[in-house]
């Protein structure tokens, strides 16, 4: 929609529209991992996910094949491979981009838990797409292939603030 193309009736949806505040107050986890969204639009997904040390992504090597990706480290450290092998370790304030297709996976080395803010974006309105193994294979959705994941410990008393 260019500037010249915005009608009367979308000005008055666009008043509408309103701006959304969240913490960023994240429990840390020992055990297992949290994966909060916490906010969405028509084309994008902003989500906060905690890693338990020595925890990943379980389903190994794939690609969003409609969803590209910012990974933002704000705790902890991520190993990050491709199909083309492994990429430097990244620390706090560290960020990876991932357009869609590109084969990755990522595990949290530990000591400590990681936190990782995840910005998605598709060209289609959708909350997630499909994920696939470099052999073509579709991934299933974490809660049925790995429930494990879903029995999160978390550390008392402590926060990422």
């Amino acid at each position: 929609m260019d500037d010249a193309s915005v009608t009367s009736e979308d000005l008055q949806k666009f008043r509408g529209v309103k701006a959304e505040i969240f913490d960023l107050k994240i429990p840390l986890v020992e055990k297992g991992m949290t994966r909060d969204l916490l906010a969405q639009g028509d084309h994008s997904t902003f989500r906060v996910v905690c890693y338990a040390p020595n925890q990943g992504e379980p389903h190994g090597l794939h690609a969003h094949t409609d969803e590209e990706h910012v990974f933002v480290i704000l705790h902890g450290c991520a190993n990050f491979s491709t199909i083309d092998g492994d990429l430097p370790q990244l620390g706090k304030y560290q960020a990876l981009w991932l357009p869609k297709g590109c084969f990755y996976e990522f595990v949290n080395p530990g000591p400590e838990p990681l936190v990782v803010l995840r910005f998605g974006a598709t060209r289609e309105k959708q909350t997630s797409g499909p994920r696939l193994t470099p052999g073509g294979d579709p991934i299933p959705g974490r809660s049925t292939r790995h429930p494990h994941l879903q029995d999160v410990t978390f550390l008392e008393n402590a926060f990422l603030e």
